[in-house]
């Protein structure tokens, strides 16, 4: 009896089953850095340290180790049945909680692991070279209007640089842009859920363009094409819309003095525009038929010559051949200033002056983004400070950007971007 009774304890204490815990969680990590120490502790019945025991870990999808190896790998437990893992390298692109997994003869653990994403959008202003991240934007998102981006979820956010936020302006939006009234202003256009509407950022004030046919696309402010190909613009003073033109194939809309929403557009294949605040219509004579429309008054023709079209003396000037792509921005508000490129070199040319400008040190066969801006082969950002005759580069990466004059004449970037570990 004696005898049975002294074996007890060590038959109990081999009953136990072997485990595996990480034991030194909650993990987290940012996109693009480095997880280290994470721990495991293994053991052969719960209590007793499982020694020289291999233990085999599997990383998700969207964590590597620092070597770039995304494979399982084994590894041997101390003395005290521990493992410490070398460090853990989590992509930008990162699922936000995925999941570490282990495994001995036995036993299995898991562990989530938090990931913060890299933002991969940003604003940056010219005149004072800040270049504040847009936290809140997730990666795979596209710039669309002035400190405004599409998700890829079809939610369109707004960020505001003073307060430093995302702000949520709708969901299921299929097309959407911000521009500034008066220079400062932030208005937003867009469809949503197949319904046309503007929005004031500041006040939030949201309203649906009465008039306008679902699943129209939004090309402006405050104006929309139609499937039928059918052109509004929506006075919200009024709550009424304007139908433009029938028959249009492409339509840019610009601010004259801020405030004057001046629509140019191509309908039936001529050239034309419209001042939405004085209801007036110019046919632009000179310009050829089946152009398209690319900034302000502005038309490329399917032959690489493109147009500005002068109202006030009603005559077209060939601004370059060769043009693969070009807008139009009014300066300070009322002063046309063309940014294209011509048979691949970058240039720009001051409408009122007459002034060309090669824009030097800005990669050849770039594509314009908006004024004075440039989106290069390799993915830099190039703003051309034609006063200074220099390039500045924004930034590398740089999958899509737009460009906005704040107060009329401060360039004011709205980009993403690629994030390299």
């Amino acid at each position: 009896m004696i005898a049975t009774a002294a074996a007890m304890p060590l038959a109990a204490a081999s009953v136990g089953s072997p485990t595996l815990k990480f034991i030194n969680g909650p993990y987290s990590v940012g996109g693009c850095s480095d997880l280290t120490n994470v721990t495991l502790a293994a053991t052969t019945n719960g209590t007793t340290p499982a020694a020289s025991t291999t233990v085999t870990v599997v990383l998700p999808s969207g964590l590597t180790w620092a070597d770039g190896f995304t494979g399982p790998r084994s590894f041997t437990t101390d003395p005290n049945g521990k493992v410490v893992l070398p460090a853990i390298t989590a992509k930008p692109n990162a699922a936000s909680t995925p999941s570490l997994g282990a495994s001995m003869t036995g036993a299995n653990a898991t562990a989530p692991v938090v990931v913060t994403a890299q933002v991969g959008a940003k604003i940056y202003d010219v005149v004072s070279t800040g270049n504040p991240p847009a936290t809140g934007i997730p990666l795979g998102s596209v710039a669309v209007g002035h400190g405004t981006f599409l998700n890829p979820d079809g939610s369109l956010v707004y960020f505001n640089t003073v307060a430093g936020k995302a702000m949520p302006l709708a969901t299921n939006v299929t097309s959407g842009t911000t521009i500034l009234i008066g220079g400062t202003q932030s208005y937003s256009t867009y469809v949503s859920g197949g319904v046309a509407t503007v929005q004031d950022v500041a006040t939030g004030t949201t309203i649906t363009a009465a008039g306008v046919p679902n699943g129209s696309t939004a090309v402006g402010h405050a104006t929309f094409l139609a499937p039928n190909g059918d052109l509004y613009y929506f006075n919200s003073a009024t709550n009424t819309s304007v139908l433009v033109a029938s028959g249009v194939s492409s339509a840019k809309v610009s601010l004259f003095n801020g405030t004057q929403p001046v629509l140019t557009f191509v309908a039936g294949g001529v050239a034309r525009a419209y001042n939405a605040t004085t209801g007036s219509y110019v046919t632009a004579t000179g310009v050829p038929a089946g152009t398209t429309a690319v900034g302000h008054s502005t038309y490329l023709a399917p032959d690489g010559l493109l147009y500005y079209y002068r109202a006030a003396t009603g005559t077209a000037v060939v601004v370059s051949s060769g043009v693969s792509s070009a807008t139009t921005t009014l300066y300070g508000g009322t002063d046309p200033y063309v940014t294209y490129v011509t048979t691949g070199i970058p240039a720009v040319y001051g409408v009122t002056n007459g002034t060309y400008q090669t824009a030097t040190g800005v990669p050849a066969n770039s594509v314009v983004v908006g004024h004075a801006t440039y989106l290069a082969p390799d993915g830099r950002l190039v703003y051309y400070n034609a006063g200074a005759n220099a390039p500045i580069v924004l930034d590398t990466g740089v999958t899509s950007a737009v460009v906005h004059l704040y107060g009329g004449t401060d360039p004011i970037a709205t980009y993403t971007h690629n994030l390299v570990c």
